[in-house]
C-alpha cells in the first residue's frame, strides 16, 4: 500500500492520454522525483521520443524497477560472487569510497617528498641540441598539468591521487586499490615526462616554459606547435584559453621587439576538425575547409579565412568568436565538452626578401572518453567518439615514428603516416623529415586530481608518456664530416665564404663565433639580416640558407649500417651491384640443375 503524501512532495501531475508528450514526462519526472530521485535527469528529449506510443508500458517497467509512486524500493542487486563479502563480520565488500579518510592518509604520506617546481625556462630549447648526431630538427617537449580540485568533484572517492612526482620530471598515479582482507593499498603507476605540474601551478609559468618558446619560433620564420589532450573535463579548454591570452600578449607586447612587428603582418585563422570534416570557425557561414597538398608538398587549407590583426584587443575578439562557434555537448564529466579539435593557426609574415612564414598552432584537443563514459551516446556521438579516438591514435602514431626517424640513418627507412587523419596533415612540417626550418612541439596532458578519474588520468598518462620517446643510436656513431650541424667553427666560415659567396671577413662577420649546431638554429630572417649587414645581396642570402638546409636534410637522411658506420653513394652502388651480381649467378645456377636434370631423363 502506497504511503500517503507529505504536504511538501511534490503535487502528481493529472492522468495523461497516451499521446501527450508533456503530460507524461511531467508524470515521469514526479515519479523519479518520489522515488528515484538520482534518476530524474534521464527524463529529456532523446527519451521521450524514444518511447512515444509507448509511455503506459515504461511506466510499467519503471513502477517494478522502483516500487509504486510512493513507496519506493531499490533495484534487485546482481547474486554476490561466492567470497565476495567483507574479512570481518560478513557485512559486504568493502569499497574505495567506505576508505576514502585511509586513502587520503596514504596518499598525503606518499606525495610528502612531490614538491611543486617551477619549470626550467629552457624545457624546449634544450632539445634542440639533445639529437645523437647533431641538430634536432623537430622536437617533441611532453608534459602534464595536473588541474586543482573543483566543487564538482566533490562526492564519493573525491580524494587527490594523481601527484607531480619528484623534482617535477614524473606523474604518479596512486591507484587505490582495495585488498582482499579489506585492507586500503596504492598501486602507483609511474609516468616519466618532460615536467609536471601540479595542482598550484602558475599559469605564467606555464608560458614562460612552453609557449613564450613557441611564439618565438614562429616570429622566426619557424613553426611551434602546442595542443593539449585528456579526458572531459580535466582542463584542457581552460589551459590553452590562458596560453592563448598570454601569446596574443606576448605578439603585441610594447618595446623595442614592437616597433619591429609593425612592419611584419600577424594573421589569425581557427579551424575546428570533426572527423573527416573542417569548418572554418571566423567565417559566417561556417565554410567548409578542404585540407590538401599541392605538387611541391605544401599543405593548404582551401577556404579558411586569415583575418590581419593589428593589436591584442583584435586578436582576443577573433579567439573570443571562434571559441563561440566550436562544436560542443554535455557529456557525464562536462556540461560544455568540445566534439571537435579546435586549431587556431598565427601567421606571421616573413621579412622583405625572407620566404618562410613563421607558423605557431595552439591546439585545443576534442575530450577523450572511455567506453564507459560513452555508453549513454546516441550514435551520432558515438560515431564522434570514434573519429576523435582515430586522429588521437594517428597524431600519437605520427610523433612516435617521427622521433624514431631522428635515429641516425632512420629517416629513410621509417614512414610517418600523417596522412591519416586531417588533423595530422595540417601539422606536416612537424612530421616531415625534410622540412627546411626547425619545429618545435609541445605535448600538455591534462588530468583530474581526484580518484574517481584516476583510471581515466593513468589512461591519459599512458598516452602521453610513450611520446617522450628516447632515440636510440648505435653505440660507435660513426662522424658525418657532411652534417654542418658537427662542423667547427672554422670549417663553417671557408663553407660560408665558397658557397655564398664572399670575402673571408664577410663570412666571419655572418658566422659570427657561432659553432655547427648554433650556426644551424639560425632563423630564415635572421641569417638574411647577417648577410645583409655583410653586404650580401637578397640573392647571395637566399643561395646560403638553401644549401646550409640542404646540407642538414641530407644528413638526417643519410643512409647508414646497423653498427653506426655511413654508407656513402659509392658503397650503394658497389652493394647493389653485388645484389644483382648475386641473383644472376643463383639464376645461372639454377639453370645449370635444371640442364642437368633433363639430361638425367
Amino acid at each position: 500500500m502506497a504511503s500517503p503524501r507529505s504536504p511538501l512532495s511534490p503535487r502528481p501531475p493529472p492522468s495523461p492520454g497516451q499521446d501527450d508528450t508533456e503530460a507524461w514526462r511531467a508524470k515521469f519526472v514526479h515519479f523519479y522525483q518520489t522515488n528515484a530521485p538520482s534518476k530524474a535527469k534521464f527524463v529529456n528529449d532523446k527519451m521521450m521520443a524514444k518511447w512515444k506510443g509507448r509511455y503506459k508500458e515504461l511506466y510499467s517497467n519503471l513502477e517494478r524497477k522502483y516500487g509504486p509512486l510512493g513507496a519506493p524500493t531499490s533495484p534487485p542487486r546482481p547474486p554476490s560472487r561466492p567470497g565476495s563479502g567483507r574479512a570481518f563480520g560478513g557485512r559486504g565488500k568493502r569499497t574505495v569510497a567506505d576508505l576514502s579518510s585511509e586513502f587520503e592518509a596514504l596518499v598525503n604520506k606518499a606525495r610528502r617528498e612531490c614538491p611543486d617546481n617551477k619549470a626550467p625556462l629552457d624545457l624546449v630549447d634544450a632539445k634542440l641540441t639533445a639529437a645523437e648526431n647533431g641538430l634536432e630538427t623537430s622536437t617533441f617537449t611532453v608534459c602534464a598539468r595536473i588541474r586543482p580540485k573543483l566543487k564538482q568533484d566533490e562526492g564519493d572517492e573525491d580524494f587527490v591521487c594523481v601527484v607531480p612526482g619528484e623534482h617535477g620530471r614524473a606523474a604518479r598515479c596512486l591507484v587505490p586499490r582495495v585488498s582482499i582482507t579489506g585492507r586500503p593499498k596504492l598501486d602507483e603507476a609511474r609516468s616519466e615526462l618532460d615536467w609536471t605540474w601540479g595542482p598550484n601551478a602558475d599559469e605564467d609559468n606555464i608560458f614562460d616554459a612552453v609557449g613564450r618558446p613557441l611564439v618565438h619560433r614562429a616570429l622566426d620564420g619557424q613553426v611551434g606547435v602546442i595542443f593539449a589532450y585528456g579526458q572531459t573535463g580535466s582542463g584542457k579548454t581552460h589551459t590553452m584559453s590562458n596560453l592563448m591570452e598570454r601569446v596574443v600578449g606576448e605578439l603585441f607586447k610594447s618595446g623595442a621587439a614592437a616597433n619591429v612587428m609593425r612592419h611584419r603582418k600577424i594573421s589569425f585563422s581557427y579551424c575546428e576538425i570533426l572527423g573527416s570534416d573542417a569548418n572554418d570557425c571566423l567565417s559566417p557561414s561556417h565554410d567548409a575547409v578542404k585540407i590538401g597538398e599541392m605538387l611541391d608538398g605544401r599543405v593548404v587549407l582551401k577556404n579558411l579565412s586569415e583575418h590581419e590583426v593589428e593589436d591584442a584587443a583584435q586578436m582576443h575578439a577573433l579567439v573570443k568568436k571562434a571559441a563561440a562557434t566550436r562544436s560542443t555537448e554535455s557529456t557525464a564529466r562536462n556540461d560544455t565538452s568540445s566534439r571537435s579539435h579546435g586549431i587556431g593557426i598565427v601567421t606571421v609574415a616573413p621579412p622583405e626578401g625572407c620566404a618562410l612564414a613563421g607558423k605557431l598552432y595552439v591546439i585545443d584537443l576534442a575530450g577523450s572518453e572511455r567506453a564507459a563514459d560513452s555508453k549513454d551516446h546516441d550514435q551520432q556521438r558515438l560515431e564522434e567518439t570514434k573519429a576523435i579516438n582515430i586522429s588521437l591514435m594517428a597524431l600519437k602514431e605520427c610523433i612516435r615514428a617521427r622521433t624514431k626517424a631522428s635515429r641516425p640513418g632512420a629517416a629513410r627507412s621509417v614512414h610517418i603516416p600523417y596522412r591519416r587523419a586531417k588533423l595530422t596533415q595540417v601539422m606536416k612540417d612537424v612530421f616531415d623529415v625534410a622540412s627546411p626550418r626547425l619545429c618545435a612541439t609541445v605535448v600538455l596532458a591534462c588530468v583530474a586530481p581526484t580518484a574517481r578519474d584516476v583510471d581515466h588520468s593513468k589512461n591519459t598518462l599512458s598516452y602521453a608518456a610513450p611520446l617522450k620517446v628516447a632515440v636510440e643510436a648505435a653505440p660507435h656513431l660513426q662522424r658525418d664530416d657532411r652534417d654542418p650541424a658537427l662542423w667547427a667553427t672554422t670549417q663553417l666560415i671557408e663553407w660560408v665564404a665558397e658557397t655564398a659567396p664572399c670575402t673571408m671577413e664577410q663570412a666571419k662577420q655572418i658566422v659570427n663565433q657561432n659553432t655547427g649546431v648554433q650556426f644551424c638554429a639560425v632563423s630564415e630572417s635572421a641569417l638574411f639580416a647577417r648577410c645583409a649587414a655583410a653586404e650580401l645581396d637578397a640573392k647571395q642570402s637566399k643561395k646560403l640558407y638553401g644549401a646550409l638546409w640542404t646540407a642538414v636534410i641530407d644528413a638526417k637522411t643519410r643512409n647508414r649500417r646497423p653498427d653506426g658506420t655511413i654508407i656513402t653513394e659509392e658503397d650503394e652502388a658497389r652493394e647493389k651491384a653485388e645484389k644483382a651480381q648475386a641473383l644472376r649467378d643463383k639464376a645461372a645456377l639454377w639453370k645449370e640443375r635444371e640442364k642437368t636434370l633433363r639430361s638425367d631423363f
